[in-house]
């Protein structure tokens, strides 16, 4: 069973043997890829790429990221959340899995995206909210 983040943490800043800590705790060890996990949701979703890079507003370029050929950046992703209609929840695990910031409600142009992911509004319609608030827009 794969331990908790505080308690590998702990064992990490108290290990004076890196090697030996690494290979006992490789299965703890998150090895998601974004485009296994973009994958996996397009097939709980009964989604087709297609669908997505046209809703998205990325094109050509949605179908790189999910064959792993293209690192998005966090707004590429977060096009790409939107055109898949993904939760919060699936939203931030995406950005996670990527290494990428969070969602942050605390960030005014974060709090509109999570209001548009939230509500499930078209790329479009976030845009047009981003722009109206002066933040960038995807």
């Amino acid at each position: 069973m794969a331990k908790v983040t505080e308690e590998l943490l702990n064992q990490i800043t108290q290990t004076a043997d890196l090697e030996n800590f690494i290979k006992q705790h490789e299965k703890d060890f998150e090895n998601e890829t974004v485009s296994g996990y973009l994958d996996k949701l397009l097939a709980a979703k009964d989604l087709r790429i297609t669908d997505i890079a046209a809703r998205s507003g990325r094109g050509d370029y949605v179908y790189k990221v999910f064959q792993g050929t293209r690192t998005a950046t966090r707004d590429i992703l977060l096009s790409i959340a939107i055109g898949m209609q993904l939760d919060l929840g699936e939203t931030q695990s995406l950005l996670k899995i990527a290494g990428l910031a969070q969602l942050n409600p605390r960030n005014r142009r974060d709090s509109i995206v999570i209001y548009g992911v939230s509500n499930k509004l078209k790329i479009t319609d976030v845009c047009e909210i981003l722009y109206e608030y002066g933040e960038k827009i995807f």
